[in-house]
């Protein structure tokens, strides 16, 4: 089951590598504290490798949109159907001043959320420091919306799902013996020009990157299994997951990237997945 948001960084392609990084079900609760589109999750509860889920984002817009999917995917879908379509490039930044004005629950707002997605540069997520959306339009010859059985699919698969906004800390915190979390944080950038930290108001630089390092491996000394994801590059991999504090380099996939506005800058980039615990002692 593929999520139904376009997502930048969304881990569609390499849940299944993700998910033998674990090597086992988990026997625990599974935690994910950057949700995003859920692919990984998603992934894990179709093919039953997963039982009690929590699902955490620090976005509190994206974790309505899926507490609304989950329960009450009819009025969502209504709602949908109410959106511009033929002249949805035209409306778009309408619909995006509705979707920043709120309120943001319920079924109105997932589906705002989801045609924007749809609608928008690429499935870009991103919000200036007033936390208002500021993705423009996209450039697509039509408007593609998920279909209706792929939103009760997902609906029917978040049944049970615990679903918080908090960041995280506060979610990993959760975590103990037994227990296995995926962190898919936004990632080190690359280059001086190319950082994306905006996916919310609140940025996440590189004192963020290392506090996250150090709360998966308390987590790891809890007696849970963490597994991360970033850009392959030398200083994820010896200075913020490095092999000294146990953290192994289960694979470095190839990934294509298509957030550029530029075709030419759109090449395959090489990532890390990550893996600690559990520690002993």
């Amino acid at each position: 089951m593929k999520p139904f948001l376009k997502w930048a960084g969304g881990k569609a392609r390499l849940a299944p590598k993700i998910c033998a990084a674990f090597e086992n079900p988990a026997v625990g609760t599974y935690i994910e504290p950057f949700a995003g589109a859920g692919a990984v999750a998603l992934y894990r509860l179709h093919r039953g490798t997963v039982g009690e889920v929590v699902l955490s984002d620090v976005n509190a817009k994206l974790i309505a949109l899926h507490e609304a999917v989950r329960d009450d995917v009819d009025g969502v879908l209504h709602e949908l159907s109410l959106l511009p379509d033929a002249d949805w490039r035209e409306r778009y930044y309408e619909v995006r001043d509705r979707f920043n004005a709120g309120p943001h629950t319920g079924p109105a707002h997932a589906a705002r959320f989801i045609w924007l997605n749809r609608a928008g540069f690429n499935g870009l997520y991103r919000e200036n420091r007033k936390g208002e959306l500021n993705v423009p339009v996209g450039r697509y010859t039509r408007l593609s919306l998920p279909d209706e059985a792929h939103l009760r699919g997902v609906s029917g698969l978040l049944k049970g799902v615990t679903l918080l906004s908090t960041d995280f800390r506060a979610a990993i915190a959760r975590a103990g013996k037994g227990d296995q979390v995926y962190c898919d944080p936004p990632y080190v950038p690359l280059s001086s020009t190319a950082s994306f930290t905006s996916y919310s108001r609140s940025p996440f630089g590189p004192r963020e990157q290392r506090a996250l390092a150090i709360t998966a491996r308390e987590a790891a000394v809890r007696g849970a299994k963490v597994v991360l994801s970033n850009h392959d590059t030398p200083h994820v991999r010896q200075d913020i997951y490095p092999l000294h504090e146990g953290f192994r380099h289960v694979e470095r996939p190839m990934v294509s990237r298509a957030i550029s506005r530029k075709g030419a800058a759109r090449r395959p980039v090489s990532e890390v997945i990550a893996a600690i615990g559990p520690i002993q002692g």
